[in-house]
């Protein structure tokens, strides 16, 4: 693919360095992190410095020598240097034909970038037990989730959208046991209703003891063909597709979702034992305390980690003495199924045969047809912080099994607890609506439509559709925004704000951008070959610059694994255009050829900042 616009002025600009380095007799070693945008020039570079600094001679003299030597042209009007700096101006016409011609050529969807050539991603989220409603917690794993598969198919890769569902676990236990002591039918949606069961049981764990009927009914739920077994997972299944009606409202969707009890019955764990007892890594012990477990041994693996040394405990479990394989065994099962080291024994049958981005959701099932899933080159998953160490074991596993490839491609994304400026929550107490993703956007809908309600032009239902959209942004921008692993306290007053730096603000300023359009008269086609050369006013270049640093963004976003970087993007268009807006004529402006210009710029940042929030999960709207 063709360089981006600020990729082709920075190459442009390297190749005058490096040209005139060679010259000179100096090395180009350091050029590439020498190179950038700057608040005294389009471009700087400052690899004279290092050259000073070698030479022992003064910076500012090793640049004067340097732009003696050399050759412009193409984009670049001027070079000068200031302080041992290398400055280019750029040719502001002949760059805005550039970027506009790129900007013109965006489609939602569409990759800008190829860095993943089509390499296939798992991408887990947000695997919540199926035993009460998704909270914000949950909520901002999903966030997170699905920008970030967006992100990742803007870059070239091939994304499988996986949910793994662990429906054996004790949470799943203590939940159905409640729902079978339970003789009232579901009165609310059914994750709603299955955790208040929960909670009721987690609080009766105050005053008995109920390990032993837990232990009984998970032997018998793990036991294929057993009414029980049967009967979970049918409470289960219910319970994921209430919370996956939560999703749907997020416009968040999923390809496949992996069961826990199919793991079990296909014996993956069993395969997976076979390859890394053959690997050496793993012993079974005769003796002391972990007598007939199947453990790895830390203390006799060479180079740990930092995150592995000083641990108390040097010996990990895989398989206890009764032969029940621990969660991290199970784990680097699924994982070895994940990069394709196992054959996939799965069968697949339909979840879901359309959700509402029209794609079906399947899932591991005991009946159905062998379909393409699994077998990545990177897998993603998506997991609260206090999930590391088992991360990281996971790695070091593969590592000791002599897959680097695979430890290489497994990536944690780690991401900080939620808490709402009302408190925290907790799912064993009982989740106040309120601190449950439902209740969130609920309420985030409602305060929406008071900031929309003077609008008495629109329909009503137009109303309700931009206040569901406008409640969405505020929501979505404000978990994103954030570096992953923070915490957040999320806050109704920034989430919702029109001055800046909120999913509403952008939305807004792409509005004021369509309306703009609208009252012209025009188009995208009829401003399409406008003479956007006349683009050389001071707010005009500056949302050119702005529009020109999509890709390198997006490719920033992927590589770092950080939707925040997407968001602070938008933000920094949004405000970019808002001054264009405040401070150049565009209907008025005093002749024909620069008013089309103008609004060619006007459509250059509309289609970027569609594109831009739709890799958030945003909708543009249109009218606010």
């Amino acid at each position: 693919m063709d360089a981006s616009p600020y990729g082709t002025i920075i190459l442009q600009a390297k190749r005058a360095v490096s040209g005139a380095l060679g010259r000179l007799g100096y090395s180009d070693a350091g050029l590439d992190n020498s190179i950038g945008p700057s608040n005294f020039a389009d471009i700087s570079c400052s690899i004279a410095f290092r050259i000073a600094k070698e030479k022992r001679e003064s910076p500012a003299l090793i640049a004067q020598r340097i732009i003696g030597s050399i050759n412009g042209g193409g984009y670049i009007s001027n070079v000068n240097a200031k302080g041992g700096y290398i400055n280019f101006q750029i040719n502001r016409g002949m760059f805005a034909r550039l970027v506009l011609y790129y900007a013109f050529g965006l489609h939602e969807g569409s990759p800008i970038s190829y860095v993943g050539n089509g390499a296939k991603t798992i991408m887990e989220y947000p695997s919540a037990n199926p035993v009460h409603p998704l909270h914000v917690g949950q909520l901002r794993n999903m966030l997170l989730g699905d920008s970030l598969a967006r992100i990742s198919e803007a870059c070239g890769y091939t994304v499988e959208r996986e949910d793994y569902i662990e429906e054996l676990g004790l949470q799943a236990v203590q939940a159905f046991w409640g729902y079978l002591q339970t003789q009232e039918a579901p009165t609310k949606k059914f994750d709603h209703w299955l955790g208040e069961i929960y909670a009721n049981v987690n609080r009766q764990l105050q005053d008995r003891d109920l390990r032993g009927e837990f232990s009984k009914l998970a032997g018998l739920m793990e036991q294929d063909g057993t009414h029980e077994s049967l009967l979970s997972r049918e409470v289960s299944e219910k319970c994921t597709r209430a919370q996956y009606e939560t999703a749907f409202k997020y416009g968040i969707y999923h390809d496949v979702q992996v069961w826990e009890g199919d793991i079990l019955r296909e014996k993956l764990f069993e395969r997976t034992m076979e390859l890394m007892h053959g690997s050496g890594f793993i012993k079974t012990e005769t003796e002391g305390e972990y007598e007939g477990c199947v453990i790895i041994d830390l203390s006799k693996v060479g180079d740990l980690p930092g995150e592995f040394k000083g641990l108390k405990e040097q010996v990990k479990v895989l398989v206890r003495k009764d032969g029940t394989p621990t969660y991290v065994a199970k784990d680097i099962a699924f994982h070895m199924w994940k990069f394709g080291m196992l054959r996939d024994p799965f069968k697949y049958s339909l979840f879901i045969e359309k959700q509402p981005n029209g794609k079906p959701v399947h899932t591991t099932s005991r009946d159905g047809k062998r379909m393409d899933f699994g077998s990545a080159r990177r897998v993603i998953n998506i997991i609260d912080v206090k999930q590391s160490y088992p991360q990281a074991l996971l790695k070091l596993a593969f590592r000791l099994m002599g897959k680097e490839d695979a430890a290489m491609g497994l990536i944690h994304l780690a991401y900080g607890r939620v808490e709402l400026e009302e408190g925290t929550l907790g799912g064993r107490r009982g989740i106040a609506i309120e601190n449950t993703a439902d209740g969130l956007l609920e309420t985030a809908v409602e305060k929406a439509r008071t900031l929309i309600k003077d609008r008495d032009e629109l329909p009503e239902s137009e109303r309700e559709r931009i206040a569901e959209h406008v409640a969405l942004a505020a929501i979505k921008f404000e978990f994103l925004k954030m570096v992953p692993e923070k915490w957040i306290t999320f806050s109704w007053k920034w989430a919702l704000a029109f001055e800046g730096n909120s999913g509403p603000y952008c939305q807004y300023m792409y509005a004021r951008a369509m309306r703009l359009m609208e009252k012209s008269g025009r188009d995208a086609n009829s401003v399409k070959a406008a003479d956007v050369a006349q683009l050389s006013g001071d707010e005009e270049f500056a949302l050119v610059k702005q529009l020109s640093m999509l890709r390198e963004m997006v490719e920033k976003a992927c590589v770092e694994l950080r939707p925040n970087v997407i968001a602070e993007y938008a933000n920094e268009l949004a405000k970019s255009f808002s001054n264009f807006y405040d401070k150049t004529p565009i209907l008025k402006a005093d002749d024909a050829k620069r008013r089309d210009a103008r609004l060619a710029l006007v459509i250059a940042f509309a289609n970027t900042m569609r594109y831009t929030l739709n890799l958030l999960g945003i909708e543009a709207v249109e009218r606010m």
